[in-house]
């Protein structure tokens, strides 16, 4: 039997039949323990996926107890038309008697996290590109690109066994500088389609010693860089941020000695600066330096890759005192309810507002461009968003990409600037 990494024996044990081993190139037909499913905006799809149910004479979804029903993109409804599609959605699921996560509850990625729906060992299915992020629990959590039917009514779909990539990133971090700059970094050094197919596991120091968070963050780039999954081997980090959520039994698989990654790039940040990703992908990565100055109209940090607590206090680190620009909208959009309770506790949301940030209610936001933030023609962001592809929060905009820290600062100039100079001691 050939070394397996993780990730293949999280995929063999959900398998049906169960392998014996797996490799790359295998495909198997696999059961999840989690299928999440993003009620969307789209309510001729409920109507077209009812009638294909019926078509197979499905009555009772097979799933059913295993599904995680969210409401995270244009949400609260910005329009009517988003607000019909959603109305169908709550139709469905009401009719299967599945309950469904509230509109407010925030980001699938991270509240799957903090409710304990997902954790070590989980085999996660979800229709968003972003799934990967939920690798830093070291799940095995891909994207569908199709499939919701056959898990609607087999409860099973079918999957292509990745190679396995590895990106051993070393280091201690400088002033300033924070993991979105690393994970920006890492982008601008592969590019866009450096791990397409493949999954990517994170590992070396500087992963190490970052919190769950933070961990996310790095976990949630793999999507940017083409990677099927991302993976982080759970640690005492990982335990002791999965404990006491929820009630499930989590099982933590072990990549066998030996086993030979697809490919190992390796990565020392101990020099980094701070990064910024300029107009328009996410792999067009420059050191902030070099973009310092540009004009912004608007600073937004949130989305799935950095509205979590951590990305919030070095907000409010570098907010503190401190005012936004009067010519500047900075717009905070809190990943998940519980980030903006913590938050709240811990008085970060205070210097927020004494800052005159805009402070919205818990999802995805401006980011995917359905509301909280949307971009005029013309005007420029600098943005913690996954991405800055042309288009994304509004029509003729430019988005640049940056650490909250980076944002922060930006927010307070009116351009693009370095956290450093406002940089307070810890607030957590």
């Amino acid at each position: 039997m050939s070394s397996m990494h993780a990730l293949h024996k999280i995929l063999a044990d959900h398998a049906h039949p169960r392998p014996a081993s797996v490799k790359p190139g295998d495909f198997l037909e696999v059961e999840p323990d989690v299928f999440a499913f993003q009620m969307a905006d789209n309510a001729e799809e409920v109507d077209k996926l009812e009638a294909d149910l019926a078509e197979l004479g499905v009555k009772k979804l097979p799933l059913k107890d295993k599904m995680f029903p969210f409401l995270d993109h244009g949400s609260p409804a910005p329009n009517s038309g988003i607000a019909a599609g959603q109305k169908r959605w709550r139709e469905f699921f009401r009719s299967h008697g599945i309950p469904m996560q509230d509109g407010g509850a925030g980001i699938s990625h991270l509240i799957m996290a903090e409710q304990g729906v997902v954790g070590p060992g989980t085999a996660l299915a979800l229709r968003d590109s972003h799934t990967p992020t939920s690798g830093a629990l070291g799940a095995f959590a891909a994207s569908l690109a199709g499939g919701r039917l056959s898990l609607l009514a087999l409860g099973r779909y079918v999957i292509d066994v990745p190679k396995v990539m590895l990106f051993r990133i070393e280091g201690t971090l400088g002033k300033g500088v924070y993991a979105r700059d690393v994970a920006l970094h890492v982008n601008g050094r592969v590019g866009q389609r450096a791990a397409l197919g493949c999954a990517v596991e994170f590992a070396g120091s500087f992963v190490r010693s970052l919190d769950m968070d933070l961990r996310f963050t790095l976990c949630n780039m793999g999507t940017e860089i083409g990677a099927m999954a991302s993976y982080i081997q759970p640690d005492e980090v990982t335990w002791a941020y999965v404990q006491g959520r929820g009630t499930k039994t989590f099982k933590v698989y072990e990549t066998d000695p030996g086993y030979e990654y697809h490919e190992v790039h390796e990565f020392d940040v101990s020099a980094l600066e701070p990064q910024v990703a300029v107009p328009h992908a996410p792999s067009n990565v420059r050191p902030l330096s070099e973009v310092a100055g540009q004009r912004v109209d608007q600073a937004y940090l949130g989305s799935c890759a950095s509205g979590r607590l951590e990305d919030i206090a070095a907000a409010a680190s570098v907010l503190r005192g401190h005012k936004v620009h009067p010519d500047v909208r900075f717009i905070v959009t809190p990943g998940s309810r519980e980030v903006v309770k913590a938050a709240t506790r811990l008085g970060y949301m205070d210097i927020l507002h004494e800052a005159n940030a805009i402070v919205t209610s818990a999802g995805c936001g401006a980011c995917p461009g359905q509301g909280g933030g949307i971009l005029a023609p013309g005007e420029v962001a600098i943005s913690c968003n996954t991405r800055n592809f042309e288009g994304r929060m509004g029509a003729k905009a430019q988005i640049f990409l940056g650490s909250p820290a980076t944002v922060a600062a930006s927010a307070i100039e009116g351009r693009i600037a370095s956290p450093v100079p406002y940089l307070s001691p810890r607030l957590r």
